[in-house]
């Protein structure tokens, strides 16, 4: 007797488990396959790429859009709706309180090493920066067969994100919130692919 419940249960299309979330510079050239992020063999970032290290509370990528609805007096339901706005976002916490890392969430400005007392020191400055910084971003993920999916975003940037840096006897680990915006990009002719692309490993 054939099978009624038609599902596929793999290791391939049932996931759960850590990513791992790099960016780069927009003047990097968008990937074309996985391989142009990291080294598929050694799993080292490729030039220009860049980890930012352990996360908290996972890796989370929302897509999300408006619509608008039809109707008429006739008909007591709407009869159609089409999409009029789309969003895109990736956000997770970041674990490592390296001056890196709180460079990037806090649009910090040049990390510079001074001596002073014989000593060596870096220092960050933050302040009110005007403007942010757009970057590529991709979250890559490897399934229990060693295949890699990834998403790649064109451009991201920060969004409004409160974070707080506590130290106290007990408590929570140390994490910085990030959210990261996707914006289309405009010069991609196909407008399903603006946002990102993913990729997966066969």
């Amino acid at each position: 007797m054939p099978d009624f419940h038609r599902v596929s249960i793999n290791d391939d299309n049932f996931i759960r488990g850590a990513a791992r979330i790099l960016w780069a510079g927009t003047t990097i050239a968008f990937p074309v396959t996985i391989a142009d992020v990291i080294n598929v063999s050694t799993y080292d970032p490729m030039t220009g790429w860049n980890d930012l290290g352990a996360t908290k509370t996972g890796i989370t990528i929302t897509v999300n859009n408006t619509e608008e609805t039809f109707d008429v007096d006739q008909i007591y339901s709407d009869i159609d709706a089409r999409p009029t706005s789309w969003e895109c976002s990736v956000s997770t916490a970041l674990a490592e309180m390296t001056l890196a890392k709180l460079q990037l969430a806090w649009e910090g400005g040049s990390i510079v090493t001074v001596t002073s007392g014989g000593q060596n020191e870096s220092q960050l400055g933050i302040g009110a920066p005007t403007t942010y910084t757009r970057r590529r971003l991709a979250v890559l993920f490897q399934k229990q067969n060693n295949k890699i999916r990834a998403y790649v975003f064109r451009k991201v940037q920060r969004t409004p994100q409160e974070s707080a840096i506590t130290y106290a006897k007990t408590g929570e680990q140390q994490a910085v919130p990030m959210r990261f915006k996707a914006f289309a990009d405009l010069s991609i002719t196909d407008p399903l692919s603006r946002f990102f692309v993913l990729f997966d490993q066969n």
